[in-house]
Protein backbone atom coordinates (compact mmCIF):
# COMPACT_ATOMS: atom_id res chain seq x y z
CA UNK A 1 0.00 0.00 0.00
CA UNK A 2 2.60 2.00 0.84
CA UNK A 3 4.60 1.84 -2.41
CA UNK A 4 0.93 2.14 -4.19
CA UNK A 5 0.49 5.28 -2.79
CA UNK A 6 4.45 6.67 -3.45
CA UNK A 7 3.64 5.69 -6.91
CA UNK A 8 0.52 7.90 -6.94
CA UNK A 9 2.43 10.49 -5.71
CA UNK A 10 4.95 10.41 -8.40
CA UNK A 11 2.54 10.23 -10.70
CA UNK A 12 0.55 13.07 -9.85
CA UNK A 13 3.90 15.36 -9.76
CA UNK A 14 4.47 14.04 -13.05
CA UNK A 15 1.31 15.11 -14.56
CA UNK A 16 1.48 18.40 -12.59
CA UNK A 17 4.94 19.25 -14.33
CA UNK A 18 3.70 18.54 -17.63
CA UNK A 19 0.78 20.91 -17.39
CA UNK A 20 3.66 23.58 -16.55
CA UNK A 21 6.45 22.03 -18.89
CA UNK A 22 7.38 24.28 -21.78
CA UNK A 23 6.28 23.69 -25.17
CA UNK A 24 3.19 21.48 -23.89
CA UNK A 25 0.39 21.94 -25.81
CA UNK A 26 -3.23 21.76 -23.93
CA UNK A 27 -4.63 18.39 -25.30
CA UNK A 28 -7.39 20.14 -27.58
CA UNK A 29 -8.40 19.92 -31.27
CA UNK A 30 -7.76 23.59 -32.34
CA UNK A 31 -4.74 25.47 -33.19
CA UNK A 32 -1.50 26.00 -31.54
CA UNK A 33 -2.18 30.14 -30.85
CA UNK A 34 0.74 32.25 -28.91
CA UNK A 35 -0.46 35.84 -27.29
CA UNK A 36 2.05 38.40 -26.15
CA UNK A 37 0.43 40.39 -23.21
CA UNK A 38 -2.82 38.64 -20.57
CA UNK A 39 -5.50 41.84 -21.68
CA UNK A 40 -4.97 40.20 -25.48
CA UNK A 41 -4.73 36.59 -24.33
CA UNK A 42 -8.08 37.58 -22.60
CA UNK A 43 -9.68 38.32 -25.64
CA UNK A 44 -8.17 35.20 -27.52
CA UNK A 45 -9.21 32.41 -24.58
CA UNK A 46 -13.10 33.78 -24.92
CA UNK A 47 -13.04 33.22 -29.01
CA UNK A 48 -11.52 29.89 -28.45
CA UNK A 49 -13.28 28.66 -25.70
CA UNK A 50 -14.07 25.14 -26.11
CA UNK A 51 -11.60 24.65 -28.81
CA UNK A 52 -8.07 24.91 -27.69
CA UNK A 53 -6.07 27.07 -25.17
CA UNK A 54 -3.66 29.90 -26.04
CA UNK A 55 -0.35 30.56 -24.96
CA UNK A 56 0.86 33.22 -22.86
CA UNK A 57 3.99 35.23 -23.37
CA UNK A 58 3.95 37.81 -20.71
CA UNK A 59 2.44 36.72 -17.40
CA UNK A 60 2.87 38.39 -13.77
CA UNK A 61 4.90 41.41 -13.81
CA UNK A 62 6.88 41.30 -16.87
CA UNK A 63 6.15 44.27 -18.60
CA UNK A 64 5.87 44.57 -22.89
CA UNK A 65 8.08 47.36 -22.89
CA UNK A 66 11.14 45.62 -21.42
CA UNK A 67 10.51 42.06 -21.75
CA UNK A 68 13.02 39.41 -23.06
CA UNK A 69 11.73 36.03 -24.32
CA UNK A 70 12.92 32.97 -22.85
CA UNK A 71 13.41 29.28 -24.33
CA UNK A 72 10.70 28.16 -22.94
CA UNK A 73 8.53 31.03 -25.19
CA UNK A 74 10.87 30.59 -28.51
CA UNK A 75 10.04 26.93 -28.30
CA UNK A 76 6.31 27.97 -27.99
CA UNK A 77 6.34 30.32 -30.86
CA UNK A 78 8.53 27.59 -33.55
CA UNK A 79 5.53 25.73 -32.72
CA UNK A 80 2.89 28.12 -32.69
CA UNK A 81 0.11 27.94 -35.73
CA UNK A 82 -0.96 31.73 -34.68
CA UNK A 83 0.83 34.28 -33.14
CA UNK A 84 -1.00 37.33 -31.32
CA UNK A 85 0.29 40.58 -30.66
CA UNK A 86 -0.30 44.49 -30.05
CA UNK A 87 1.64 46.12 -32.34
CA UNK A 88 5.39 46.19 -33.61
CA UNK A 89 5.11 49.23 -31.69
CA UNK A 90 4.97 47.84 -28.47
CA UNK A 91 6.28 44.48 -28.14
CA UNK A 92 9.37 45.02 -29.67
CA UNK A 93 11.04 41.70 -28.17
CA UNK A 94 9.17 39.90 -31.06
CA UNK A 95 10.69 41.74 -33.67
CA UNK A 96 13.38 38.92 -34.55
CA UNK A 97 11.20 35.94 -33.19
CA UNK A 98 8.47 37.06 -36.05
CA UNK A 99 11.06 36.66 -38.97
CA UNK A 100 12.00 33.11 -38.23
CA UNK A 101 8.74 31.67 -37.54
CA UNK A 102 7.42 28.63 -39.53
CA UNK A 103 6.07 29.20 -42.74
CA UNK A 104 2.41 27.76 -41.62
CA UNK A 105 2.51 30.32 -38.57
CA UNK A 106 -0.11 33.25 -39.19
CA UNK A 107 1.02 36.55 -37.74
CA UNK A 108 -1.93 38.42 -36.46
CA UNK A 109 -1.17 42.35 -35.18
CA UNK A 110 -3.90 44.28 -33.69
CA UNK A 111 -2.68 47.10 -34.87
CA UNK A 112 -4.21 46.32 -37.98
CA UNK A 113 -7.80 45.11 -36.72
CA UNK A 114 -10.78 46.39 -39.46
CA UNK A 115 -12.88 48.95 -38.05
CA UNK A 116 -10.47 49.93 -34.83
CA UNK A 117 -10.23 53.09 -33.28
CA UNK A 118 -6.47 54.63 -33.20
CA UNK A 119 -5.78 57.77 -31.61
CA UNK A 120 -2.49 59.57 -32.12
CA UNK A 121 0.22 59.42 -29.82
CA UNK A 122 -0.22 62.58 -27.34
CA UNK A 123 2.32 65.15 -28.08
CA UNK A 124 2.70 68.80 -26.22
CA UNK A 125 2.17 69.67 -22.48
CA UNK A 126 3.02 67.38 -20.34
CA UNK A 127 3.11 64.03 -22.18
CA UNK A 128 5.98 64.21 -24.07
CA UNK A 129 9.85 64.57 -23.58
CA UNK A 130 11.19 68.22 -22.88
CA UNK A 131 8.01 69.61 -21.41
CA UNK A 132 10.02 70.72 -18.40
CA UNK A 133 13.59 71.52 -21.05
CA UNK A 134 15.46 68.66 -18.70
CA UNK A 135 16.82 67.36 -21.97
CA UNK A 136 17.76 63.83 -20.45
CA UNK A 137 14.60 62.13 -22.32
CA UNK A 138 14.94 62.55 -25.88
CA UNK A 139 11.61 61.68 -27.23
CA UNK A 140 8.62 59.05 -26.98
CA UNK A 141 9.81 55.03 -26.77
CA UNK A 142 9.72 53.10 -30.16
CA UNK A 143 7.36 51.17 -28.08
CA UNK A 144 5.00 54.02 -28.45
CA UNK A 145 5.61 54.28 -31.99
CA UNK A 146 7.36 57.55 -32.06
CA UNK A 147 4.61 60.21 -33.68
CA UNK A 148 2.49 57.62 -34.76
CA UNK A 149 -0.80 56.07 -33.15
CA UNK A 150 -0.59 55.28 -29.96
CA UNK A 151 -0.91 51.74 -29.41
CA UNK A 152 -2.80 50.77 -25.62
CA UNK A 153 -5.84 50.77 -27.86
CA UNK A 154 -7.12 47.83 -26.06
CA UNK A 155 -7.87 49.94 -23.16
CA UNK A 156 -11.39 50.54 -24.97
CA UNK A 157 -14.49 48.37 -25.09
CA UNK A 158 -15.01 48.81 -28.51
CA UNK A 159 -11.61 48.37 -29.51
CA UNK A 160 -11.69 44.76 -27.99
CA UNK A 161 -15.24 44.11 -29.64
CA UNK A 162 -13.51 45.24 -33.13
CA UNK A 163 -10.32 42.98 -32.01
CA UNK A 164 -12.67 39.90 -31.03
CA UNK A 165 -14.81 40.04 -34.41
CA UNK A 166 -10.87 39.66 -36.14
CA UNK A 167 -9.54 37.42 -33.95
CA UNK A 168 -13.07 35.02 -34.49
CA UNK A 169 -11.94 35.71 -38.45
CA UNK A 170 -8.39 35.06 -38.53
CA UNK A 171 -8.88 31.54 -36.15
CA UNK A 172 -11.58 30.09 -38.88
CA UNK A 173 -9.71 30.97 -41.52
CA UNK A 174 -6.30 28.58 -39.86
CA UNK A 175 -9.20 26.65 -38.34
CA UNK A 176 -12.22 26.64 -40.50
CA UNK A 177 -13.69 22.89 -38.88
CA UNK A 178 -14.36 25.33 -35.88
CA UNK A 179 -15.10 28.43 -37.46
CA UNK A 180 -19.11 28.22 -36.31
CA UNK A 181 -17.95 28.04 -32.92
CA UNK A 182 -15.59 30.47 -32.96
CA UNK A 183 -18.46 33.06 -34.58
CA UNK A 184 -20.58 32.17 -31.82
CA UNK A 185 -17.99 32.83 -29.22
CA UNK A 186 -17.34 36.05 -30.60
CA UNK A 187 -21.19 37.14 -30.05
CA UNK A 188 -21.07 36.05 -26.71
CA UNK A 189 -17.75 38.20 -26.08
CA UNK A 190 -18.60 41.11 -28.31
CA UNK A 191 -22.45 41.18 -25.92
CA UNK A 192 -20.10 40.94 -22.51
CA UNK A 193 -18.23 43.92 -23.56
CA UNK A 194 -21.60 46.08 -24.43
CA UNK A 195 -23.00 44.96 -20.98
CA UNK A 196 -18.80 46.04 -19.08
CA UNK A 197 -18.50 49.32 -21.34
CA UNK A 198 -22.55 50.36 -19.84
CA UNK A 199 -20.79 49.43 -16.27
CA UNK A 200 -17.80 51.60 -16.65
CA UNK A 201 -19.75 54.46 -17.71
CA UNK A 202 -21.63 54.49 -14.93
CA UNK A 203 -18.60 53.63 -12.64
CA UNK A 204 -17.04 56.40 -13.88
CA UNK A 205 -19.92 59.50 -14.51
CA UNK A 206 -19.45 62.21 -13.06
CA UNK A 207 -15.58 62.51 -13.15
CA UNK A 208 -14.98 64.42 -16.16
CA UNK A 209 -12.35 67.69 -15.52
CA UNK A 210 -11.14 66.15 -12.46
CA UNK A 211 -7.17 66.65 -13.10
CA UNK A 212 -4.84 62.84 -12.65
CA UNK A 213 -1.62 62.62 -13.44
CA UNK A 214 -0.35 59.05 -14.80
CA UNK A 215 2.99 57.28 -14.61
CA UNK A 216 3.44 57.04 -18.16
CA UNK A 217 0.83 57.92 -20.87
CA UNK A 218 -0.95 54.41 -21.11
CA UNK A 219 -4.30 56.19 -20.45
CA UNK A 220 -5.56 57.94 -23.54
CA UNK A 221 -7.96 55.44 -24.85
CA UNK A 222 -9.97 54.83 -21.58
CA UNK A 223 -9.88 58.67 -20.86
CA UNK A 224 -11.39 59.34 -24.34
CA UNK A 225 -13.93 56.84 -23.82
CA UNK A 226 -15.42 58.07 -20.77
CA UNK A 227 -14.65 61.28 -20.32
CA UNK A 228 -11.21 61.86 -18.18
CA UNK A 229 -8.80 64.13 -18.44
CA UNK A 230 -5.36 63.48 -17.20
CA UNK A 231 -2.90 66.63 -16.27
CA UNK A 232 -0.11 64.66 -17.60
CA UNK A 233 2.70 61.71 -17.09
CA UNK A 234 5.48 61.19 -14.99
CA UNK A 235 7.59 59.60 -17.63
CA UNK A 236 7.59 59.57 -21.20
CA UNK A 237 9.01 56.19 -21.79
CA UNK A 238 8.90 53.45 -18.71
CA UNK A 239 11.77 52.29 -19.68
CA UNK A 240 13.69 55.81 -18.88
CA UNK A 241 13.88 57.29 -15.69
CA UNK A 242 12.94 60.97 -15.68
CA UNK A 243 15.15 63.20 -14.76
CA UNK A 244 15.57 65.88 -11.72
CA UNK A 245 14.52 68.77 -14.01
CA UNK A 246 11.26 66.82 -14.55
CA UNK A 247 10.41 65.62 -11.39
CA UNK A 248 10.45 69.10 -9.77
CA UNK A 249 8.70 70.42 -13.05
CA UNK A 250 5.80 67.60 -12.49
CA UNK A 251 5.69 68.53 -8.80
CA UNK A 252 5.09 71.85 -9.63
CA UNK A 253 2.53 71.00 -12.13
CA UNK A 254 0.54 68.70 -9.13
CA UNK A 255 0.26 71.72 -7.23
CA UNK A 256 -0.30 74.49 -10.43
CA UNK A 257 -3.16 72.08 -12.06
CA UNK A 258 -4.83 70.56 -8.50
CA UNK A 259 -3.74 66.94 -9.78
CA UNK A 260 -6.27 64.85 -7.45
CA UNK A 261 -4.80 61.96 -7.84
CA UNK A 262 -1.59 60.53 -8.97
CA UNK A 263 -1.32 56.58 -10.29
CA UNK A 264 1.57 55.04 -10.16
CA UNK A 265 2.06 51.27 -12.01
CA UNK A 266 2.67 48.00 -10.60
CA UNK A 267 5.71 47.17 -12.72
CA UNK A 268 7.61 50.12 -11.74
CA UNK A 269 8.72 51.23 -8.21
CA UNK A 270 6.02 53.69 -6.12
CA UNK A 271 8.53 55.57 -4.55
CA UNK A 272 8.66 58.38 -7.23
CA UNK A 273 4.71 58.58 -7.06
CA UNK A 274 5.26 58.67 -3.42
CA UNK A 275 8.03 61.50 -3.77
CA UNK A 276 5.81 63.68 -5.93
CA UNK A 277 3.17 63.47 -3.83
CA UNK A 278 5.06 63.96 -0.18
CA UNK A 279 3.53 67.45 1.26
CA UNK A 280 1.03 68.00 -1.49
CA UNK A 281 -3.03 67.51 -1.52
CA UNK A 282 -2.75 64.81 -4.10
CA UNK A 283 -3.45 61.07 -3.21
CA UNK A 284 -2.20 57.78 -4.55
CA UNK A 285 -3.54 55.25 -6.50
CA UNK A 286 -2.18 52.55 -8.97
CA UNK A 287 -3.26 51.92 -12.44
CA UNK A 288 -2.32 48.92 -15.01
CA UNK A 289 -2.20 48.58 -18.32
CA UNK A 290 -2.01 45.06 -18.72
CA UNK A 291 -3.19 43.64 -15.44
CA UNK A 292 -0.14 42.66 -13.76
CA UNK A 293 -1.59 40.69 -10.69
CA UNK A 294 -5.05 39.34 -12.40
CA UNK A 295 -5.01 35.63 -13.55
CA UNK A 296 -4.88 35.42 -16.85
CA UNK A 297 -7.96 33.77 -18.89
CA UNK A 298 -10.94 34.62 -20.25
CA UNK A 299 -12.14 36.87 -17.83
CA UNK A 300 -9.07 38.86 -17.07
CA UNK A 301 -9.87 41.67 -19.66
CA UNK A 302 -13.12 42.15 -17.58
CA UNK A 303 -11.18 42.00 -14.33
CA UNK A 304 -8.19 44.65 -15.82
CA UNK A 305 -10.88 47.00 -16.91
CA UNK A 306 -13.65 46.72 -13.85
CA UNK A 307 -10.20 47.69 -11.71
CA UNK A 308 -8.72 50.45 -13.58
CA UNK A 309 -12.07 52.08 -13.33
CA UNK A 310 -12.46 51.35 -9.79
CA UNK A 311 -9.41 52.74 -8.80
CA UNK A 312 -9.77 55.81 -11.00
CA UNK A 313 -13.57 56.27 -9.27
CA UNK A 314 -12.24 55.70 -6.01
CA UNK A 315 -9.14 58.01 -5.96
CA UNK A 316 -11.31 60.79 -7.99
CA UNK A 317 -14.52 60.71 -5.78
CA UNK A 318 -13.01 60.67 -2.25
Amino acid sequence: MARLRYYLSVCLVAVAAMGLFPGVWPALAGPRVVVSIKPVHSLAAAILEGVTEPRLLLDGAASPHSYALKPSDAKALSEADAVVFVSENLEVFLERALKSLPAKARVIELEKTPGLRLLPVREGGWHEAGADGDGDEHGHSHSHGEGGSDVHFWLDPLNATAMSRHLAQEFSVIDPAHAARYQTNAAKLEAALAALDAELKATLAGLAGRPFIVFHDVTQYFETRYGLSSAGSITVSPEQAPGAKRLAAIRGKIEEAMAICVFSEPEFPPKLVQMLTAGTKAKRGVLDEVGAAIPAGAGHYFALMRSDAESLAGCLKS
